[in-house]
């Protein structure tokens, strides 16, 4: 199956943006990157930082150890068993919100 082509969008920025994004080695991956994660919450424990300290670290992975967890078959994310929607379960592959919501186009 052959892959399916991009769309192009264009859109107006001022021209201190236009600067900036000139700059940057592959425009159309850090607005694609950029734009889908818009599209997620900032984590609140480690409010986008993407690391925690060492305490911080042992108390989230305990309490979300003690949770089992179901793994979306499209992004690869775990969500607890408490929030899973039987409905989203289809043939034994689960499929989150967010993935059901834009067709698994990541």
């Amino acid at each position: 199956m052959a892959k399916e082509k991009g769309v192009i969008v264009s859109f107006r920025v001022d021209q201190h943006l236009a600067d900036v994004l000139n700059k940057v080695p592959d425009k159309s991956a850090f607005i694609r990157d950029v734009i889908l994660r818009s599209f997620y919450e900032t984590c609140p424990v480690c409010r986008g930082r993407g690391v925690l300290p060492e305490e911080l670290a042992r108390w989230a992975r305990d309490t979300l150890g003690r949770e089992n967890t179901v793994e979306c078959h499209c992004c690869h994310y775990g969500y607890p068993e408490s929030i899973v929607d039987n409905k989203s379960t289809r043939e034994g592959e689960f499929t989150c919100p967010h993935c059901a919501d834009h067709d698994h186009a990541h």
